[in-house]
């Protein structure tokens, strides 16, 4: 049974650009309001599990590529996405790390907002090695982070982010800077959308 969304946020940012971040703030602010996310890299994830491979940034990078370019659909994941979240119950959903130019038609049919997170390369580069989310990130040099940085579906990011997001929010100060900026962002385009 479907369910009705009050409002999905999509974030795009680089990685290390605080998304997580972002919804932990999110669920800070408004606690009344049940809050739930999906990551678009979730089905890459579970597909690496699935295949006993260990989900680097690599590897996730090596088959998001892989299944786009076999069925010849960059946005491929923002449908099961789209029906992810649509079985959802609550108030808001954030829909964690927009890719592709490809999966912005996809945002806007769920009828929220897009929200680009823009950060330094230098910023995003401290917090991924203090990260460590993916697996040899605690030990990624500068050289490696430029290089990734020119894989797919990295070159795209920024270029969603920066022509086609509906809101931008900078996020290379303290974390508080970060939070207060969020909740700014909530007043003017969140909150006057709910019941």
């Amino acid at each position: 049974m479907e369910t009705t969304l009050k409002l999905v946020i999509t974030t795009v940012a680089e990685k290390g650009g605080g998304k997580g971040l972002f919804v932990e703030l999110v669920k800070k602010l408004l606690p009344e309001k049940r809050i739930a996310s999906v990551r678009f890299s979730d089905p890459i994830r579970e597909i690496l599990e699935i295949l006993d491979k260990e989900v680097t940034r690599e590897n996730t990078q090596i088959l998001a590529t892989a299944i786009r370019k076999g069925f010849g659909d960059e946005a491929i994941f923002a449908p099961a996405l789209k029906k992810r979240i649509r079985n959802m119950d609550a108030d808001i959903i954030i829909l964690d790390g927009l890719r592709k130019a490809e999966e912005v038609p996809y945002v806007h049919d769920l009828k929220g907002v897009l929200v680009y997170i823009s950060v330094s390369p230098e910023t995003r580069f401290e917090r991924i090695k203090n990260r460590g989310e993916n697996a040899g990130e605690k030990d990624l040099t500068w050289e490696q982070f430029l290089r990734e940085e020119q894989g797919a579906p990295e070159v795209t990011i920024k270029h969603a982010g920066e022509t086609m997001a509906d809101v931008m929010i900078e996020n290379n100060g303290t974390v508080a800077e970060f939070e207060g900026k969020i909740k700014n962002f909530l007043e003017e385009f969140v909150l006057p959308k709910l019941p």
